[in-house]
């Protein structure tokens, strides 16, 4: 639980890709709010890992006594190890009066736990699996199947086909399946957990993204938080250049700038929101669409309304 008179935290979470980092940096133009740079879970290369506990993908539903010291030090902005480039007034995340933003997609399946540990709100960021493909595409990454292979195994044998293309996946997956599996089964679990974790707001990106400020101020005001300059400004920057428009034929695997940056702020919110679209074919869409139709279904159901 937050320390007594200190302010509630926020985590920002989602499958990675799914612009978690600009949501929590939006978060944390907020008045009184310090977001901190690192993923407290992530385990990947030198980061935090949860104090060194983790290797990979995993779903929390009881710690350690070591655990429990990194989550907590991490929510109450008292751990310098989960500070990080990409936070924001850090130097404010120990003060009592601080509400501190966390930014960690592989706290995605652990929400219920986190929550309950660290008194934090969760927001679960999620964007159209054609766009988590396209940006993966960009990166050149894959989806991380073997590391959540309980999850899939566990996943129910419903309409989705997830576990038949799970079964056959020796004969060979596209990316566009094998991000469709990934997608649905983390998604899935988001979904399950609500139950556990009523106050988790479920944030639609795309919406959040193209809608502007009259967005902003809908989420902020359910977080309980006060939009600065600083905010308008985030939502209002223009990209270097207008975005391409839909259906301009562009080669669907092949990124057209700086592929290896992590991220690019540069971007304005509305071109982020569509031109993914523009990176991946109609057939990748289709089939991603129908291995998550479900599970983008019931987000549809349970997704925070914002005034656009």
């Amino acid at each position: 639980m937050p320390a007594p008179g200190a302010k509630q935290p926020l985590l920002v979470t989602g499958v990675p890709r799914s612009g978690t980092t600009w949501v929590a940096r939006l978060l944390a133009t907020a008045r009184g709010t310090a977001l901190t740079g690192r993923e407290p879970m992530n385990p990947r290369e030198r980061q935090y890992a949860l104090g060194g506990t983790l290797t990979g993908w995993v779903r929390l539903e009881s710690i350690t006594p070591r655990q429990r010291r990194a989550l907590r030090t991490a929510y109450r902005g008292l751990n310098p190890r989960v500070f990080g480039r990409y936070g924001r007034r850090q130097a404010l995340a120990p003060l009592p009066g601080t509400r501190v933003v966390i930014k960690d997609p592989f706290a995605m399946l652990s929400v219920p736990l986190i929550t309950r540990e660290t008194g934090a709100r969760a927001v679960q960021v999620y964007r159209h699996p054609g766009a988590v493909l396209a940006s993966y595409r960009r990166m050149g990454w894959t989806p991380d199947l073997d590391e959540i292979a309980d999850l899939i195994e566990a996943h129910p044998d419903g309409d989705d086909g997830v576990r038949r293309l799970w079964d056959r996946r020796s004969d060979g997956l596209s990316d566009a399946e094998a991000m469709g599996i990934f997608w649905a089964v983390l998604n899935t679990v988001v979904l399950e957990d609500l139950a556990a974790a009523p106050d988790t707001v479920l944030l639609a990106h795309h919406e959040l993204a193209a809608a502007g400020a009259p967005a902003v101020r809908s989420m902020f005001t359910t977080l309980g938080l006060v939009p600065t300059g600083a905010t308008a400004a985030e939502m209002t920057k223009e990209g270097p250049a207008a975005p391409a428009a839909p259906g301009t034929p562009t080669t669907p695997t092949t990124p057209t700038t700086e592929p290896q940056t992590l991220h690019r702020f540069d971007r304005s919110p509305a071109e982020v929101a569509q031109s993914w679209r523009n990176h991946v074919t109609a057939e990748d869409i289709a089939r991603i669409e129908e291995i998550t139709g479900t599970v983008q279904a019931g987000f549809e159901q349970h997704k925070l309304s914002l005034d656009i």
